[in-house]
């Protein structure tokens, strides 16, 4: 059975340990800048050049398919001190398998980043389209994982151009304690984030990891 993120969302209240959304406390003007679905040949570097260049750590969930791929973008995200966590082996929804086999795909993908890494990793998972079941979540949180979500969408799925972008963040700004959702397989992306950077920074926003930001 699906879970709804709308139900998870007011789940998190009551189990923030477990259901990642937004900090534990918004008042200390954090955010959480995260992307999905890396790591990209072509994209993934720039981002990582302009993070370094800003001095900014994010949160990667890395696809285990993308991963065995393309290894060294991942252990240099991970000597460049951004968490790196698991989207799964492939972009399959949890709804489209049964609860052991998306729990797998997720134990698998980070098995996987441990090994790429040389280490073991913090056990936080954000399933593809933020689409969880009732079986993989209990599987999953029996086995001691953490589940991150967001609470801000960036769009750079949907929207035209860097500047459609980095307008949104000015335009519908996150609040404190936000986990801001982004893509590095996208040009656009690249391309919006030092606006975007500058344009949180404007506000004497902190940019930390998930886990920072989830008291880990």
């Amino acid at each position: 059975m699906r879970v709804p993120m709308t139900l998870l969302n007011v789940a998190s209240r009551f189990a923030p340990g477990l259901l990642c959304f937004n900090g534990a406390d918004a008042s200390q003007h954090r955010v959480a800048l995260t992307f999905d679905d890396g790591p990209h040949p072509e994209h993934t570097p720039k981002i990582l050049d302009i993070l370094k260049r800003a001095g900014v750590r994010a949160t990667f969930f890395f696809q285990g398919t993308n991963a065995a791929r393309w290894p060294a973008l991942v252990r240099r995200a991970f000597a460049d001190g951004h968490q790196i966590a698991a989207h799964g082996v492939d972009h399959v929804a949890a709804s489209e398998q049964s609860g052991d086999a998306a729990a797998a795909n997720a134990i698998h993908c980070h098995a996987l980043l441990c090994e790429i890494a040389g280490t073991d990793l913090p056990r936080f998972y954000r399933p593809p389209y933020g689409d969880i079941t009732l079986g993989a979540l209990r599987e999953l949180r029996r086995r001691g994982y953490r589940f991150a979500f967001w609470s801000y969408d960036s769009r750079d799925s949907f929207l035209e151009g860097a500047d459609e972008i980095a307008r949104r963040i000015t335009e519908q700004q996150p609040p404190d304690g936000s986990i801001l959702l982004f893509h590095d397989d996208y040009a656009q992306t690249a391309a919006a984030l030092p606006s975007v950077l500058e344009r949180l920074r404007e506000r004497k926003l902190e940019l930390v990891t998930v886990a920072e930001l989830c008291h880990e």
